[in-house]
């Protein structure tokens, strides 16, 4: 923790949500040390040692009571209410507040917990003394990455593909996004907060659309039947704009054929962003299921490869 030979160590609190009696803030207090160090605070009284006032140590209690209370690692839990960006943004506001009662005498760092599927998007993050965020790497991790077909998975929210892709992403560890209509839209209400998208501010169907087949490396449209309605609409903006794209038909299934094409598509065109579009289910009931099939085994055949 130290900027040079000679500079100064100084103690590093790390925020960080857990499992147990909500603890929420560790103390690296040496240079010797390494990972977030011990506990500090947790949820369940005040202590004049710690390096906070009692009304912030209160507030910080309340957020980590509630990341407690979910129970993410429980098959009971259901996360399709639960708001991560909200969380974090909560998370360092309150932060912020700690850097400026602490002062120069703490470093603080803002560390996402494991369970956010897109933990490793700003994973840990180091808040100045004027407030700014500056993102730091993460520790290192006891075992290597997966290999991945794409870095990121992007796609619109609505009911069908769009789902079908980010369910794919959440479950099998790769980060995901994308544009969601304002409101978050769709054909069955709201998109559940669990899918971290970001809302337009003024814009529907047709503007999400453009902007995640702006926003992406490559576009691949999953359908069934006729290519028309909105998969359509994505296929021509794709080749207005000049952005790589691939249809995939999965009328008969996901075929050996069409994973190996997917596959070749990926690689010719560096795709680490991918958007994946296609119709919604009401439209053509299955594609949810299908879309997930295709990407787990595009997925599978990148790691055997």
């Amino acid at each position: 923790m130290t900027t040079g030979n000679n500079a100064a160590f100084v103690p590093l609190l790390t925020v960080m949500v857990d499992y147990g009696n909500a603890p929420f803030l560790w103390l690296v207090n040496s240079p010797d040390e390494t990972g977030v160090g011990g506990n500090l605070c947790d949820g369940t009284a005040w202590d004049e040692s710690f390096p906070m006032s009692q009304g912030l140590w209160r507030m910080f209690a309340d957020w980590a009571i509630e990341f407690e209370q979910t129970a993410f690692y429980s098959d009971n839990f259901n996360g399709d209410g639960w708001d991560w960006i909200t969380f974090h943004a909560r998370g360092l506001k309150l932060s912020r507040w700690l850097k400026k009662e602490v002062g120069d005498a703490y470093r603080v760092v803002y560390d996402k917990p494991y369970e956010d599927p897109n933990h490793r998007i700003d994973e840990r993050t180091e808040i100045v003394a004027d407030g700014r965020l500056m993102p730091l790497p993460p520790f290192c991790a006891s075992f290597p990455e997966p290999i991945r077909f794409c870095q990121h998975i992007v796609s619109g929210g609505q009911t069908g593909t769009d789902r079908g892709a980010l369910d794919f992403a959440i479950k099998h560890g790769y980060t995901h996004g994308g544009w969601a209509p304002r409101g978050r839209e769709a054909e069955d209400g709201r998109i559940p907060l669990k899918y971290q998208l970001t809302e337009l501010a003024d814009g529907g169907y047709r503007q999400r659309t453009c902007r995640n087949v702006e926003d992406s490396d490559g576009t691949l449209i999953v359908n069934l039947g006729e290519l028309d309605g909105g998969s359509l609409a994505t296929q021509v903006f794709a080749q207005q704009i000049g952005k790589p794209h691939l249809v995939v038909q999965l009328d008969s299934g996901v075929s050996v054929e069409t994973i190996a094409a997917v596959v070749v598509w990926l690689r010719k065109h560096t795709i680490k962003t991918l958007n994946v579009a296609g119709p919604r289910e009401s439209k053509h009931p299955g594609i949810c299921h299908l879309t997930g099939e295709l990407l787990e085994a595009v997925d599978a055949a990148i790691r055997t490869a």
